[in-house]
Protein backbone atom coordinates (compact mmCIF):
# COMPACT_ATOMS: atom_id res chain seq x y z
CA UNK A 1 0.00 0.00 0.00
CA UNK A 2 1.62 2.88 -1.10
CA UNK A 3 1.58 6.31 1.01
CA UNK A 4 -1.04 9.40 -0.43
CA UNK A 5 1.36 12.25 -1.19
CA UNK A 6 1.60 15.59 0.93
CA UNK A 7 -0.67 18.27 0.75
CA UNK A 8 0.01 21.57 1.87
CA UNK A 9 -2.29 24.11 2.87
CA UNK A 10 -1.52 26.97 3.18
CA UNK A 11 -3.85 29.61 0.61
CA UNK A 12 -7.18 30.46 2.72
CA UNK A 13 -10.33 29.17 0.91
CA UNK A 14 -12.07 31.44 -1.52
CA UNK A 15 -15.90 31.73 -1.50
CA UNK A 16 -18.25 32.47 1.11
CA UNK A 17 -20.37 30.30 3.52
CA UNK A 18 -23.95 29.12 2.73
CA UNK A 19 -26.56 31.82 4.16
CA UNK A 20 -28.33 29.09 6.75
CA UNK A 21 -24.68 28.47 7.95
CA UNK A 22 -23.21 31.68 7.81
CA UNK A 23 -26.30 32.97 9.97
CA UNK A 24 -25.68 30.03 12.22
CA UNK A 25 -21.84 31.17 12.88
CA UNK A 26 -22.98 34.68 13.51
CA UNK A 27 -25.35 33.48 16.37
CA UNK A 28 -22.54 31.35 17.81
CA UNK A 29 -20.30 34.15 17.68
CA UNK A 30 -22.67 36.28 19.67
CA UNK A 31 -23.08 33.51 22.18
CA UNK A 32 -19.35 32.61 22.57
CA UNK A 33 -19.21 36.38 22.70
CA UNK A 34 -21.56 36.62 26.08
CA UNK A 35 -19.81 33.20 27.49
CA UNK A 36 -16.29 34.02 27.45
CA UNK A 37 -16.85 38.04 28.30
CA UNK A 38 -18.98 36.55 32.06
CA UNK A 39 -16.01 34.08 31.95
CA UNK A 40 -13.23 36.94 32.22
CA UNK A 41 -14.72 37.62 35.46
CA UNK A 42 -14.18 34.16 36.88
CA UNK A 43 -11.03 34.07 35.80
CA UNK A 44 -10.07 37.49 37.29
CA UNK A 45 -11.57 36.08 40.94
CA UNK A 46 -9.34 32.46 40.25
CA UNK A 47 -6.07 34.45 39.49
CA UNK A 48 -6.66 37.17 41.99
CA UNK A 49 -6.83 34.91 45.12
CA UNK A 50 -4.51 32.33 44.42
CA UNK A 51 -1.84 35.54 43.87
CA UNK A 52 -3.03 37.35 47.23
CA UNK A 53 -2.48 33.24 48.33
CA UNK A 54 0.55 33.58 46.97
CA UNK A 55 1.87 36.90 48.45
CA UNK A 56 1.21 35.47 52.33
CA UNK A 57 3.54 32.47 51.65
CA UNK A 58 7.16 31.52 51.29
CA UNK A 59 8.67 30.23 48.95
CA UNK A 60 9.74 26.60 50.25
CA UNK A 61 5.75 26.29 51.70
CA UNK A 62 4.25 22.99 50.28
CA UNK A 63 1.57 24.04 49.39
CA UNK A 64 3.06 26.65 46.56
CA UNK A 65 3.58 24.40 43.80
CA UNK A 66 -0.25 23.67 43.92
CA UNK A 67 -1.31 27.21 43.67
CA UNK A 68 1.47 28.28 41.36
CA UNK A 69 -0.12 25.77 38.99
CA UNK A 70 -3.10 27.26 39.85
CA UNK A 71 -2.15 30.61 38.79
CA UNK A 72 -0.62 29.24 35.65
CA UNK A 73 -4.10 27.58 34.31
CA UNK A 74 -6.10 30.98 35.18
CA UNK A 75 -3.31 33.11 32.97
CA UNK A 76 -3.99 30.31 30.55
CA UNK A 77 -7.49 30.78 30.96
CA UNK A 78 -6.94 34.55 30.71
CA UNK A 79 -5.54 34.15 27.16
CA UNK A 80 -8.00 31.49 25.88
CA UNK A 81 -10.50 34.16 26.89
CA UNK A 82 -9.35 37.10 24.99
CA UNK A 83 -9.25 34.87 22.44
CA UNK A 84 -12.48 33.62 22.44
CA UNK A 85 -13.66 37.23 22.66
CA UNK A 86 -11.35 37.80 19.57
CA UNK A 87 -13.33 34.95 17.63
CA UNK A 88 -16.89 36.21 18.45
CA UNK A 89 -16.01 39.94 17.60
CA UNK A 90 -12.92 40.21 15.17
CA UNK A 91 -10.16 40.63 17.28
CA UNK A 92 -6.56 40.46 15.80
CA UNK A 93 -4.20 37.45 16.92
CA UNK A 94 -1.24 39.18 18.74
CA UNK A 95 1.94 37.33 17.75
CA UNK A 96 5.28 37.40 20.50
CA UNK A 97 7.99 34.86 20.55
CA UNK A 98 7.06 31.66 21.29
CA UNK A 99 9.15 28.51 22.42
CA UNK A 100 7.55 25.28 20.77
CA UNK A 101 8.52 23.21 23.57
CA UNK A 102 7.00 24.93 25.90
CA UNK A 103 4.07 25.13 24.46
CA UNK A 104 3.82 21.12 23.67
CA UNK A 105 4.71 20.48 27.35
CA UNK A 106 1.83 22.76 28.44
CA UNK A 107 -0.63 21.47 26.10
CA UNK A 108 0.44 17.86 27.35
CA UNK A 109 -0.23 18.91 30.96
CA UNK A 110 -3.97 19.88 29.76
CA UNK A 111 -4.49 16.98 27.52
CA UNK A 112 -3.49 14.28 29.04
CA UNK A 113 -6.20 13.82 31.42
CA UNK A 114 -8.74 14.05 28.76
CA UNK A 115 -6.67 11.71 26.21
CA UNK A 116 -7.71 8.72 27.67
CA UNK A 117 -6.33 5.89 29.40
CA UNK A 118 -6.18 3.57 26.46
CA UNK A 119 -4.17 5.93 24.31
CA UNK A 120 -0.40 6.33 24.32
CA UNK A 121 0.96 10.01 24.53
CA UNK A 122 4.63 10.29 23.86
CA UNK A 123 6.63 14.17 23.14
CA UNK A 124 9.91 13.87 21.81
CA UNK A 125 11.43 18.05 22.40
CA UNK A 126 14.33 18.75 20.00
CA UNK A 127 16.89 20.20 22.07
CA UNK A 128 17.90 24.07 20.96
CA UNK A 129 14.60 23.99 19.16
CA UNK A 130 14.56 27.43 17.70
CA UNK A 131 11.73 30.44 18.46
CA UNK A 132 8.68 30.66 16.01
CA UNK A 133 6.54 34.20 16.43
CA UNK A 134 3.12 33.10 16.47
CA UNK A 135 -0.16 34.26 18.74
CA UNK A 136 0.56 31.85 21.92
CA UNK A 137 -3.14 31.07 22.35
CA UNK A 138 -3.94 30.41 18.78
CA UNK A 139 -0.88 27.86 18.98
CA UNK A 140 -2.51 25.95 21.80
CA UNK A 141 -5.51 25.68 19.77
CA UNK A 142 -3.60 24.47 16.80
CA UNK A 143 -2.31 21.87 19.25
CA UNK A 144 -5.31 20.83 20.93
CA UNK A 145 -7.24 20.34 17.90
CA UNK A 146 -4.75 18.11 15.78
CA UNK A 147 -4.28 16.05 19.23
CA UNK A 148 -7.91 15.59 19.59
CA UNK A 149 -8.79 14.95 16.28
CA UNK A 150 -5.80 12.18 16.58
CA UNK A 151 -7.82 10.65 19.73
CA UNK A 152 -10.61 10.85 17.98
CA UNK A 153 -9.07 8.79 15.26
CA UNK A 154 -8.33 5.72 17.88
CA UNK A 155 -11.91 5.21 19.31
CA UNK A 156 -10.18 1.56 21.00
CA UNK A 157 -6.46 3.15 21.33
CA UNK A 158 -3.85 3.90 20.18
CA UNK A 159 -0.66 5.66 20.24
CA UNK A 160 -0.01 10.01 19.54
CA UNK A 161 3.29 10.96 19.43
CA UNK A 162 4.05 14.80 18.99
CA UNK A 163 7.33 16.01 17.47
CA UNK A 164 9.15 19.01 17.41
CA UNK A 165 12.45 20.07 15.34
CA UNK A 166 14.37 22.11 13.48
CA UNK A 167 14.31 22.11 9.73
CA UNK A 168 16.02 23.78 6.72
CA UNK A 169 13.72 24.20 3.96
CA UNK A 170 15.93 24.14 0.49
CA UNK A 171 14.83 25.19 -3.07
CA UNK A 172 12.85 22.13 -4.19
CA UNK A 173 11.59 21.51 -0.62
CA UNK A 174 10.17 25.03 -0.03
CA UNK A 175 8.55 24.91 -3.43
CA UNK A 176 6.44 21.51 -2.77
CA UNK A 177 5.12 23.27 0.72
CA UNK A 178 4.72 26.83 -0.83
CA UNK A 179 6.67 28.12 1.43
CA UNK A 180 10.09 30.64 0.79
CA UNK A 181 13.35 29.00 1.66
CA UNK A 182 15.04 29.33 4.34
CA UNK A 183 14.91 28.06 8.64
CA UNK A 184 11.95 26.93 9.93
CA UNK A 185 10.57 25.05 12.99
CA UNK A 186 8.19 21.71 13.11
CA UNK A 187 5.42 20.29 14.97
CA UNK A 188 4.13 16.71 13.80
CA UNK A 189 1.20 15.05 15.25
CA UNK A 190 1.29 11.32 14.65
CA UNK A 191 -1.22 8.77 15.63
CA UNK A 192 -1.44 5.24 14.85
CA UNK A 193 -5.65 5.29 13.81
CA UNK A 194 -7.66 4.43 11.15
CA UNK A 195 -6.03 6.99 8.79
CA UNK A 196 -7.08 8.74 5.80
CA UNK A 197 -8.47 7.81 2.35
CA UNK A 198 -7.25 10.31 -1.10
CA UNK A 199 -10.88 11.71 -1.47
CA UNK A 200 -11.22 13.12 2.50
CA UNK A 201 -7.42 14.20 2.62
CA UNK A 202 -8.47 16.62 -0.84
CA UNK A 203 -10.68 18.17 1.17
CA UNK A 204 -9.44 17.79 5.08
CA UNK A 205 -9.26 21.48 5.24
CA UNK A 206 -12.75 22.54 3.85
CA UNK A 207 -14.57 24.49 6.21
CA UNK A 208 -17.83 22.39 7.35
CA UNK A 209 -16.20 18.96 5.66
CA UNK A 210 -15.85 16.20 8.15
CA UNK A 211 -14.80 12.48 8.58
CA UNK A 212 -16.41 12.26 12.17
CA UNK A 213 -20.40 11.05 12.11
CA UNK A 214 -22.79 13.21 12.39
CA UNK A 215 -22.86 15.52 15.95
CA UNK A 216 -19.46 14.80 16.46
CA UNK A 217 -17.59 17.44 14.45
CA UNK A 218 -18.03 20.81 12.81
CA UNK A 219 -15.74 20.52 9.96
CA UNK A 220 -14.24 23.95 11.10
CA UNK A 221 -11.65 22.70 13.35
CA UNK A 222 -8.60 22.08 10.43
CA UNK A 223 -10.12 24.96 8.85
CA UNK A 224 -9.34 27.37 11.86
CA UNK A 225 -5.75 25.33 12.06
CA UNK A 226 -4.54 25.82 8.56
CA UNK A 227 -6.14 29.68 9.08
CA UNK A 228 -3.84 30.42 12.32
CA UNK A 229 -1.00 28.59 10.66
CA UNK A 230 -1.41 30.70 7.45
CA UNK A 231 -1.60 34.05 9.59
CA UNK A 232 1.62 33.16 11.07
CA UNK A 233 3.72 32.44 7.88
CA UNK A 234 3.31 28.56 8.03
CA UNK A 235 2.18 26.07 6.01
CA UNK A 236 0.33 22.66 7.34
CA UNK A 237 0.74 19.48 5.40
CA UNK A 238 -0.97 16.31 6.12
CA UNK A 239 0.15 12.38 4.98
CA UNK A 240 -1.76 9.25 5.37
CA UNK A 241 -1.85 5.65 4.73
CA UNK A 242 -5.44 4.31 5.16
CA UNK A 243 -5.69 1.71 8.21
CA UNK A 244 -1.97 3.06 9.61
CA UNK A 245 -2.97 6.44 11.08
CA UNK A 246 -2.01 9.88 10.27
CA UNK A 247 0.69 13.04 10.56
CA UNK A 248 0.01 16.49 10.90
CA UNK A 249 3.21 18.85 10.37
CA UNK A 250 3.11 22.44 11.29
CA UNK A 251 6.18 24.33 9.92
CA UNK A 252 6.45 28.17 10.97
CA UNK A 253 9.44 30.28 10.19
CA UNK A 254 11.95 30.58 12.82
CA UNK A 255 11.71 33.71 14.95
CA UNK A 256 14.63 36.32 14.01
CA UNK A 257 17.95 35.66 16.56
CA UNK A 258 17.46 39.63 17.66
CA UNK A 259 13.64 38.92 18.54
CA UNK A 260 13.93 34.97 19.95
CA UNK A 261 16.86 36.24 22.53
CA UNK A 262 14.44 38.59 24.73
CA UNK A 263 12.92 37.27 27.69
CA UNK A 264 9.08 38.03 28.95
CA UNK A 265 9.31 39.38 32.78
CA UNK A 266 6.53 38.95 34.80
CA UNK A 267 7.68 38.01 38.29
CA UNK A 268 4.81 38.50 40.92
CA UNK A 269 5.47 41.70 42.62
CA UNK A 270 3.38 43.95 45.02
CA UNK A 271 1.85 46.91 43.17
CA UNK A 272 1.80 50.17 44.86
CA UNK A 273 -0.42 51.54 47.35
CA UNK A 274 -2.10 54.58 48.44
CA UNK A 275 -4.69 56.54 50.77
CA UNK A 276 -6.57 57.95 47.87
CA UNK A 277 -10.58 57.27 47.85
CA UNK A 278 -11.69 55.06 44.85
CA UNK A 279 -15.33 54.60 43.27
CA UNK A 280 -15.40 51.03 42.43
CA UNK A 281 -18.21 50.32 40.02
CA UNK A 282 -18.43 46.51 39.24
CA UNK A 283 -22.05 44.70 38.50
CA UNK A 284 -20.39 41.55 39.50
CA UNK A 285 -20.49 40.87 43.39
CA UNK A 286 -17.32 38.86 43.14
CA UNK A 287 -15.34 40.59 41.39
CA UNK A 288 -16.07 43.91 43.16
CA UNK A 289 -15.17 42.21 46.59
CA UNK A 290 -12.05 40.91 45.23
CA UNK A 291 -11.32 44.22 44.35
CA UNK A 292 -12.10 45.98 46.85
CA UNK A 293 -10.26 43.77 49.24
CA UNK A 294 -7.39 44.01 47.35
CA UNK A 295 -7.08 48.07 47.30
CA UNK A 296 -8.66 47.92 50.83
CA UNK A 297 -5.40 46.06 52.28
CA UNK A 298 -3.33 48.81 49.99
CA UNK A 299 -4.01 51.35 52.20
CA UNK A 300 -7.13 52.97 49.57
CA UNK A 301 -10.33 53.85 50.82
CA UNK A 302 -13.33 51.89 48.33
CA UNK A 303 -16.74 52.65 47.74
CA UNK A 304 -18.28 49.83 45.81
CA UNK A 305 -21.40 50.33 43.94
CA UNK A 306 -23.33 47.51 42.15
CA UNK A 307 -25.27 49.50 39.14
CA UNK A 308 -24.71 53.44 37.49
CA UNK A 309 -27.26 54.42 40.06
CA UNK A 310 -25.60 53.96 43.18
CA UNK A 311 -22.58 55.03 42.05
CA UNK A 312 -24.29 58.65 41.29
CA UNK A 313 -26.01 58.24 45.06
CA UNK A 314 -22.12 57.37 46.36
CA UNK A 315 -21.07 60.20 44.34
CA UNK A 316 -23.64 62.86 45.34
CA UNK A 317 -22.91 61.59 49.13
CA UNK A 318 -18.88 62.01 48.68
CA UNK A 319 -17.95 63.45 45.33
CA UNK A 320 -15.89 66.15 46.69
CA UNK A 321 -13.49 63.52 48.29
CA UNK A 322 -13.23 60.61 45.94
CA UNK A 323 -10.41 60.85 43.65
CA UNK A 324 -10.61 58.03 41.22
CA UNK A 325 -13.22 56.08 39.26
CA UNK A 326 -12.44 52.73 38.44
CA UNK A 327 -15.54 51.43 36.47
CA UNK A 328 -16.45 48.36 33.89
CA UNK A 329 -17.05 49.36 30.75
CA UNK A 330 -20.50 47.01 30.25
CA UNK A 331 -22.60 48.39 33.61
CA UNK A 332 -26.87 47.50 33.54
CA UNK A 333 -28.54 50.54 32.67
CA UNK A 334 -25.61 52.78 31.35
CA UNK A 335 -22.64 52.25 30.05
CA UNK A 336 -19.19 52.82 32.49
CA UNK A 337 -17.99 55.87 29.46
CA UNK A 338 -21.30 57.17 29.98
CA UNK A 339 -21.77 57.39 33.81
CA UNK A 340 -17.79 58.85 34.02
CA UNK A 341 -19.30 61.41 32.02
CA UNK A 342 -21.75 62.24 34.06
CA UNK A 343 -19.22 62.37 36.76
CA UNK A 344 -16.77 64.15 34.88
CA UNK A 345 -19.29 67.00 34.20
CA UNK A 346 -19.21 67.96 38.01
CA UNK A 347 -15.65 66.62 38.35
CA UNK A 348 -13.60 67.89 35.86
CA UNK A 349 -10.15 66.96 37.65
CA UNK A 350 -11.50 63.49 38.47
CA UNK A 351 -9.15 60.21 37.40
CA UNK A 352 -11.23 57.35 35.67
CA UNK A 353 -10.17 53.73 34.68
CA UNK A 354 -12.48 51.70 32.72
CA UNK A 355 -11.89 48.20 32.45
CA UNK A 356 -13.75 45.05 30.60
CA UNK A 357 -13.60 41.64 29.16
CA UNK A 358 -13.44 43.08 25.90
CA UNK A 359 -10.48 43.87 24.40
CA UNK A 360 -9.16 47.00 23.43
CA UNK A 361 -8.63 47.08 20.09
CA UNK A 362 -12.25 45.75 19.37
CA UNK A 363 -13.60 48.45 22.13
CA UNK A 364 -11.49 51.24 19.96
CA UNK A 365 -13.16 49.69 16.66
CA UNK A 366 -16.98 50.06 18.20
CA UNK A 367 -15.99 53.80 19.57
CA UNK A 368 -16.76 52.54 23.04
CA UNK A 369 -12.95 53.40 23.93
CA UNK A 370 -10.82 56.25 22.60
CA UNK A 371 -6.90 56.10 22.89
CA UNK A 372 -7.16 58.85 25.18
CA UNK A 373 -9.10 56.57 28.49
CA UNK A 374 -7.23 54.23 30.52
CA UNK A 375 -7.79 50.77 30.48
CA UNK A 376 -7.73 47.69 32.23
CA UNK A 377 -8.60 43.91 30.21
CA UNK A 378 -10.25 41.53 32.17
CA UNK A 379 -9.02 39.09 33.63
CA UNK A 380 -7.69 41.47 36.46
CA UNK A 381 -4.73 40.58 38.19
CA UNK A 382 -4.36 42.48 41.64
CA UNK A 383 -0.68 44.00 40.92
CA UNK A 384 -1.78 45.24 37.41
CA UNK A 385 -4.68 47.13 38.91
CA UNK A 386 -2.50 48.60 41.87
CA UNK A 387 0.16 49.71 39.17
CA UNK A 388 -2.91 51.47 37.47
CA UNK A 389 -4.28 53.18 39.64
CA UNK A 390 -1.48 54.57 41.22
CA UNK A 391 -0.19 55.96 37.31
CA UNK A 392 -3.06 57.25 37.39
CA UNK A 393 -3.31 59.31 40.63
CA UNK A 394 0.24 60.56 40.34
CA UNK A 395 -0.47 61.97 36.61
CA UNK A 396 -0.71 65.47 36.13
CA UNK A 397 -3.25 65.24 33.45
CA UNK A 398 -6.26 63.00 33.86
CA UNK A 399 -6.57 60.11 31.69
CA UNK A 400 -10.02 60.82 29.93
CA UNK A 401 -11.95 64.45 28.92
CA UNK A 402 -15.23 63.43 27.23
CA UNK A 403 -15.33 66.38 25.02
Amino acid sequence: MTTIPDRCAQDPLEGGDLPGQAQKLETMGRLLGGVAHDFANVVTLISGYSELLLARIGERDPLRPELEEIRKAANRGGQLTAHLLGYARGHLPQPKVLDLNAAVAGIERMLRPIIGEYVVFETVLAPGLDRVVVDDCQMEQVLMNLILNARDAMPTGGRIAVETANLELDGAAAGDSGLPPGAYVTVSIRDTGHGIDAPSIERIFDPFFTTKAAGKGTGLGLDTVRTIVKLAGGAIRVRSVPGEGAEFTVLLPRAPRAEACVKAADPLRPGPAGCETLLLVEDDECVSRLLGYVLGHRGYQVLEARCPEEALRLFAAHGPRIDLVLTDMVLPGMSGRELAARLLAERPELKVIYMSGYPDDVLLRTGALSPEMSFLQKPLRPEAVAVKIRDALDSPSRPFNPG
